[in-house]
């Protein structure tokens, strides 16, 4: 005991009061044993006697090693050993020296610790798998009950775990302990713990019940078709996520089942032999819950690539050309990969310094880069392939040999202005205004022609009558018979020819004027 219990035991023995508020506690735990110690107020005495107190009852006496009762022994000549502990040896012990006649307070307050024993941890309602595993539907209202067997009364606790994280619902020092959850939410699926701990002896139990909450998927079922990159190949799949458990998925084609199972995702791999005229493959989902049953489907729709380029290219040699080619209609999405046909056939093209490839979307570009006639000439191949079935286009590519363009050119402008020139000279020698002038064969008094309006042509005439019947003469007349300062046009008026003209020429000359002549009496 220490000094404090030992000041506060003296102050009720000597005010007489009761100590029992002031005894130290001895924990033991039933089926075990304790141990006594025995502090009197002499410090000298060497032999004690044992009482329990309420009632009071002498469990070891003064002349006796031990007891009549076996589970009662002296230890250490004053403390007592109690054996085999049970619930009825818990209460206030006290020792005194034999030779002392009054009986001291209890200084000694004996607890037993019982339990926890008996756990029963209930969730209700819900359904039992045969593994023991316990299953609700989202939305339900559970109800939580622990309760156990233990003295002193326990700290009860519930609380829900999942991984590592853990939540506590409830905790209070009872037996039994109620607790409600309402709208249950998957997100509550989970491990629920009844945990029990003794006050006294802090003997922890526990009991743990695993709880599933079935909902059924919180998503529309979605289907696809993907190309597995093997010819003639291809994939279907079929996902239904977020319910729980799994749905049974099964995909079928014109009756006939390809595949099943339970789970959220299903796979199913075909060749393109399976490929009908009207392809539709059909995914079937369902999810039950007890007595709630959810259905839903879908499906897709197959379709062979189709292409599309120009069936021929040309290019300069030295310079670079590119190839288009577009797929449309394919599901799956078409793979889309060019080959040469040149010198080693179907050799596939690959990106490099040579070729760069480039994709986007459903288009394909093939750049040749420096064309060669030698090399690069020849049949070039779209091909596409998507499992369902492969298609090809062939593109002819022709290299040219650039041509002398300046020296093209130059020739094009040289003969430009030779015909220029030609029908400007044309025009200089046709044209009857200046005829005469431009003539350079005629000098000095060479004949001029003139021409005169229509509308002065009767003045003309009487002009003309009187020149014809003038007789010739070599000497030039004073003034010349003119009208308005022009000679008629249909009269031609000469003046004396030089004489070293031309006898060609004179003779040329009067041919035409007597041609003139003779039009004129018709």
């Amino acid at each position: 005991m220490g000094p404090l219990a030992e000041l506060l035991l003296l102050l009720c023995v000597l005010y007489g009061g009761s100590c029992e508020d002031s005894a130290i506690i001895v924990p033991g735990e039933e089926g075990g044993q304790a141990v006594l110690p025995c502090n009197t107020m002499a410090v000298n005495a060497t032999s004690v006697t044992w009482f329990m107190v309420n009632p009071r009852v002498e469990v070891l006496s003064c002349d006796k090693e031990g007891s009549s009762n076996p589970k009662y022994s002296r230890l250490n000549g004053s403390s007592l050993l109690i054996l085999d502990l049970r619930l009825q040896d818990e209460g206030f012990y006290g020792c005194k020296v034999c030779s002392e006649m009054a009986d001291p307070p209890a200084h000694i307050q004996l607890k037993i610790a019982s339990g926890p024993h008996n756990i029963t941890f209930q969730i209700s309602p819900t359904n039992i798998l045969p593994n023991g595993t316990h299953y609700t539907s989202r939305g339900s209202q559970l109800n939580f009950s622990c309760s156990s067997y233990s003295s002193p009364e326990p700290t009860n606790t519930i609380a829900f775990h999942v991984g590592n994280q853990s939540e506590l619902f409830d905790s209070q020092n009872t037996s039994m302990l109620n607790f409600s959850l309402t709208n249950v939410a998957p997100n509550y699926q989970g491990n629920y713990t009844c945990t029990v701990v003794n006050p006294l002896s802090k003997k922890t139990r526990d009991y743990t019940i695993p709880l599933l909450v079935y909902h059924p998927p919180a998503y529309a079922m979605g289907c696809s078709v993907n190309y597995t990159g093997v010819p003639s190949q291809f994939s279907l799949t079929c996902y239904w996520l977020g319910g729980y458990p799994a749905p049974q998925l099964q995909w079928e084609n014109d009756g006939k089942i390809l595949s099943n199972g339970t789970l959220d995702t299903l796979l199913v791999t075909l060749n393109s032999s399976e490929y009908t005229d009207k392809p539709k493959p059909t995914c079937k989902g369902q999810h039950t819950i007890t007595n709630e049953i959810k259905v839903d489907t879908c499906n897709v729709h197959l379709g062979y690539p189709n292409l599309q380029s120009h069936a021929l290219r040309t290019c300069i040699k030295g310079e670079n050309v590119t190839l288009s080619c577009s797929v449309f209609g394919a599901n799956p999405p078409a793979v889309i990969t060019w080959l040469r046909n040149v010198s080693n056939p179907n050799v596939e093209v690959r990106s490099g310094a040579k070729y760069q490839i480039v994709q986007i979307g459903n288009d394909s570009f093939l750049t040749i880069v420096n064309c060669s006639k030698e090399e690069d000439e020849g049949n070039y191949i779209c091909k596409s392939e998507n499992g369902v079935a492969t298609k090809e286009i062939y593109i002819w590519l022709d290299v040219t040999t650039p041509h002398n363009i300046v020296g093209l050119v130059s020739a094009i402008m040289i003969l430009f202005l030779v015909v220029v020139a030609l029908i400007t000279g044309t025009v200089l020698y046709c044209d009857p205004q200046i005829y005469i002038k431009a003539n350079p064969f005629r000098k000095g008094e060479s004949e001029v022609l003139v021409l005169v309006e229509s509308e002065e042509e009767e003045e003309m005439q009487q002009v003309g009558d009187s020149v014809v019947n003038t007789p010739y003469t070599d000497a030039e007349p004073s003034t010349p018979a003119v009208a308005n300062g022009n000679i008629y046009k249909h009269e031609v008026l000469f003046h004396s020819p030089p004489d070293n003209i031309s006898s060609d020429l004179l003779s040329e000359v009067s041919e035409e004027t007597e041609g003139e002549h003779l039009e004129e009496d018709f």
